[in-house]
């Protein structure tokens, strides 16, 4: 009767685990697809940036790509500290 309780018990925690690193996995693909969309609006507001020709549209070209740039280094400093970068490198 003790045996067959353990391995419940050894069964219900195998299966919180591997729950929980599904999460935990689901997560950092949602994080990592925020930091590529991230970079490819840096990217698209540079493209910007070195196109424009109106002076009107400088500043506000100037601005895309300062917010642009920020929000991406941001989401990779927040990567640094969740250890994703890591778990990335040794896929």
């Amino acid at each position: 009767m003790f045996t067959e309780k353990k391995e419940l018990i050894n069964k219900l925690l195998n299966q919180i685990i591997k729950a929980e690193s599904y999460r935990q996995k689901q997560a950092e693909e949602k994080y990592w697809s925020l930091i590529d969309e991230a970079k490819k609006d840096w990217q698209e507001a540079r493209a910007y940036f070195n196109t424009v020709t109106e002076p009107e549209l400088v500043d506000h070209a100037i601005y895309t790509l300062g917010a642009a740039e920020k929000r991406y280094v941001y989401l990779l400093k927040k990567a640094r500290e969740e250890r994703f970068f890591r778990e990335r490198l040794l896929m």
